[in-house]
């Protein structure tokens, strides 16, 4: 695998939402008398249920991101009985707890720092303005690179294929000269296969591979990935 540019997505890829969000959660449970009148068990599958549905429906320009920031906490409390009085205060807790825990990817700073060593490199993300550009700080990301895609900039999510018309022509480089590396079937891998684009599919933290599913290169290890750019 020879790219002439490669990109690369943010959470779960470089670096770990689901440790984030999981600390955040445990943290903003134990500080919440509300959310400790049901369990801890119930209170994480019922918000994880109603946010994935409120994404889509995001991701589909049914609601905007305030609304989605706002329903998942109330939408969540509502349906488990619980007092809703103090749902935004309770999200906004919760994304500043969620901002406390962001740590890479096992191996993946190393990786970073290696590959943009020898291409040229960017990032494309979904995510909260906001939330992802602080996340780019506080990483260190601009060291690496200044071409950044969050996709509220440009008003639609991943897999939308102006998604990833924008980072060809930020890139400028030919769409079969592009490298994918991210975690998401739907979003980074089909979106990218879509585009043209070469993908790497990174699946240490993927809860499951359905029969099928396949990228250009598919690796749970960043020294496979080092390995394949012959890094």
């Amino acid at each position: 695998m020879n790219p002439r540019f490669v990109f690369f997505d943010l959470d779960n890829t470089l670096l770990d939402h689901n440790s984030a969000e999981a600390a955040a959660h445990n943290e903003l449970y134990h500080s919440t008398p509300e959310l400790q009148e049901i369990t801890l068990d119930d209170w994480l599958n019922t918000y994880k249920s109603i946010n994935h549905q409120l994404w889509l429906r995001y991701q589909e320009g049914d609601i905007d991101r305030h609304g989605l920031q706002r329903l998942r906490f109330h939408d969540s409390m509502v349906q488990l009985g619980v007092s809703t009085g103090r749902s935004d205060e309770i999200g906004s807790a919760y994304m500043q707890f969620y901002r406390n825990h962001w740590e890479w990817v096992d191996g993946a700073k190393e990786a970073l720092e290696k590959v943009s060593q020898t291409f040229p490199i960017g990032i494309v993300t979904n995510g909260f303005l906001e939330t992802q550009q602080k996340k780019i700080e506080k990483m260190g990301l601009g060291r690496h690179t200044d071409l950044f895609i969050i996709t509220e900039e440009i008003g639609v999510m991943k897999p939308h294929p102006r998604v990833f018309d924008v980072a060809t022509e930020r890139a400028g480089v030919d769409r079969e000269s592009i490298l994918y590396v991210g975690d998401s079937y739907s979003s980074d891998i089909i979106g990218g296969r879509n585009a043209g684009w070469n993908t790497a599919w990174f699946t240490a933290l993927v809860s499951e591979i359905e029969e099928g599913q396949s990228a250009d290169f598919q690796f749970d290890n960043f020294d496979d990935l080092l390995k394949i750019l012959h890094i």
